[in-house]
């Protein structure tokens, strides 16, 4: 039996969403490592697949990790990082060190541009055979003058801080520059695919 999946990006859309609608999917993936704990009514506390930056120097806490019920973990970095304790729970997870820098190279020469984590997650399900459902959470793919997470810039891992101080966000957290993961290219090409599949897939964003 096919499986639904629920994949929750970082827009401000995600407050469109409720616990209830993603905890009656299947399967949840999360996209990096966004803020859960004050949000869990949007965005549930559960996950079963982690698609994340492995070179990220700020993960989540181990005790975190340890309670999302992960089974797969993606590294979405056009580096390969082999395993690292610091972002895997302490259960069994199957890990794909490469699967970033297959899927970047994939996007930038057939659609042009640098697809983000969720495109990437995006990508995974919509290729899964073992998947029928899906619905795309927080999706809002990076609009200028639009705010860019659903969450504050105080909550942002400081991994992320040099995107404000270099001018790509406004001081308010809005979409300043045309960004590297596509904008409205980005968009144009997910909605294209959503129409060409098969599958039943929805659409909460913007």
């Amino acid at each position: 039996m096919k499986k639904s999946v629920a994949i929750i990006g970082k827009g401000p859309s995600v407050k469109y969403s409720t616990k209830e609608f993603v905890d009656s999917f299947d399967e949840i993936a999360i996209c990096n490592f966004p803020p859960m704990e004050k949000y869990q009514h949007f965005i549930s506390n559960r996950a079963t697949y982690h698609f994340l930056n492995a070179g990220d120097p700020y993960p989540y806490s181990k005790e975190f990790i340890n309670n999302l019920g992960l089974k797969r973990i993606f590294n979405t970095s056009r580096d390969i990082v082999p395993p690292n304790k610091c972002f895997l729970p302490d259960h069994q997870v199957i890990y794909f060190e490469d699967y970033g820098a297959y899927v970047k190279q994939f996007y930038e020469k057939q659609y042009g541009f640098w697809p983000s984590t969720g495109v990437m997650a995006f990508h995974y399900f919509l290729n899964s055979p073992d998947h029928d459902t899906i619905s795309l959470i927080g999706f809002d793919f990076f609009q200028t003058g639009e705010d860019v997470y659903y969450f504050s810039k105080e909550e942002t891992k400081s991994s992320l801080h040099y995107l404000w101080k270099n001018g790509t966000y406004t001081e308010d957290g809005k979409m300043k520059k045309t960004s590297a993961h596509g904008g409205d290219v980005a968009k144009k090409t997910v909605l294209s695919l959503i129409q060409q599949s098969d599958k039943n897939i929805t659409f909460k964003g913007k």
